[in-house]
């Protein structure tokens, strides 16, 4: 990951993989499967951007943080750094321009309910 930062597209790649390999290590399988249906979304949605992300050794830096602590057993301490990860994240995508009500609305049109949902 540490050496694809002067590669956007190439880190994002990793970086997708990186969650991927997270959520399936988790043993959740709906976890899992929810990051698998999202994950091509978000990587097309952030592909347009990325090249203009100021935050990516950051967010190597947070991915070593998090794999460190799950590689250490440590629940909590991975939570932590994943819930601080995925906080920059959000803001770094937000100063990147990034909406993602375009693409809920794509993924809610595609799932058999033309797009309606009741909570």
């Amino acid at each position: 990951m540490f050496a694809s930062l002067d590669e956007p597209e190439q880190f994002l790649v990793h970086d997708m993989r990186f969650h991927q390999t997270v959520a399936a290590a988790s043993g959740n399988r709906i976890l899992t499967a929810l990051m698998n249906m999202v994950a091509t979304i978000l990587f097309d949605t952030r592909r347009k951007t990325v090249k203009h992300a100021t935050d990516l050794k950051e967010s190597a830096e947070m991915h070593r943080k998090i794999y460190r602590a799950i590689r250490e057993r440590k629940p909590e301490a991975a939570r932590l750094a994943m819930r601080d990860h995925l906080m920059l994240a959000q803001r770094a995508q937000a100063a990147e321009g990034i909406d993602y009500s375009d693409a809920a609305e794509v993924s809610s049109e595609g799932n058999g309910d033309g797009g309606n949902h009741t909570a």
